[in-house]
């Protein structure tokens, strides 16, 4: 199962989320959440992977049709603190390519300033 907690730093949404990004487990309590804040304009986000122990094709697949979902809404999505299997998964799928990743939280926040 997926746990998703959100708060607020600075105006950035940050989603902590805990368990795994994978089919079946919790990808759609994510979508819908993402859906939800866009609607409220929370359209900056940063996604703390540091409690995901493991993320499949569909994992990735949401993360990338959530960061086009901000991005075509004025937004952006960074990542944070992926642990090392999530890493890997990210790499291998290129994904760094796409979304921005980050090995803290606080470098990711201050991405957005920049």
């Amino acid at each position: 199962m997926l746990e998703i907690r959100s708060r607020d730093v600075g105006g950035i949404t940050v989603l902590d989320l805990k368990g795994s990004l994978v089919a079946g487990l919790g990808l759609d309590a994510l979508a819908q959440r993402f859906k939800q804040l866009v609607s409220e304009q929370r359209v900056n986000m940063v996604l703390n992977l540091k409690d995901v122990s493991v993320i499949d094709s569909r994992g990735v697949g949401e993360l990338v049709a959530n960061f086009s979902s901000l991005k075509k809404n004025g937004g952006s999505l960074k990542l944070a603190c992926p642990g090392k299997f999530v890493r890997e998964v990210l790499q291998i799928t290129r994904i760094g390519t796409i979304i921005e990743t980050y090995d803290t939280e606080e470098a990711a926040l201050k991405a957005f300033a920049a």
